[in-house]
């Protein structure tokens, strides 16, 4: 084991140390018979090169930035980036090409459904018929179910508009009732 300790200490070099403090002395190696390949060249060496070196401390000191964002979560970023441009792409690429019994364009084309019901036309304007209404809804003609419908439908809106319906639902509905069944009893007499 002498062979490694021999080696350390003639590879051994002294730490830089400021003038002030004297640099403890080094002990010499003897120079063993120069090996080849190079290693005689640490013989050459001298214990001072940094002795005139002067090193900011400010220099030395390393600030960890907490706001830099960490390799994974960029790697993250720009998977999600080619991901959405290669959806992009293939969304292109689909509408390019028509395709039997795709449906994707009929399903853009038409409006959603908030937007039907957002849009609510105009009631249509009293017209009187001069033949009357069959008292059950089977016996009618498909327009006077559809008119009747519609009627309901409207009452049912005014309904729930109404402030009573918001104070007191169940009283609002039997209200409601109770009026629709006297008209339609005033109507059949």
């Amino acid at each position: 084991m002498g062979k490694v300790r021999g080696l350390r200490a003639r590879v051994h070099q002294a730490a830089v140390r400021p003038r002030t403090e004297p640099a403890p002395p080094v002990p010499e190696a003897a120079p063993a018979s120069a090996p080849a390949g190079g290693a005689g060249d640490w013989g050459f060496l001298h214990t001072s090169i940094f002795a005139g070196t002067q090193i900011d401390p400010s220099a030395l000191v390393q600030k960890l930035e907490l706001d830099v964002r960490s390799v994974a979560s960029l790697r993250r970023e720009i998977e999600a980036i080619k991901l959405a441009e290669q959806k992009r792409k293939e969304e292109r690429k689909r509408r390019a090409m028509v395709v039997v019994g795709d449906l994707h364009p009929l399903r853009d084309a038409l409006p959603e459904l908030e937007e039907l019901e957002a849009y609510c036309p105009p009631p249509p304007r009293g017209r009187v018929s001069s033949e009357p209404q069959p008292a059950q809804f089977s016996q009618m003609s498909a327009a006077q179910r559809q008119r009747l419908l519609e009627e309901e439908r409207t009452r049912f809106r005014e309904l729930l508009a109404s402030p009573a319906y918001r104070a007191s639902p169940l009283l609002a509905i039997g209200q409601q009732l109770a009026l629709q069944m006297q008209l339609e009893g005033a109507d059949q007499l």
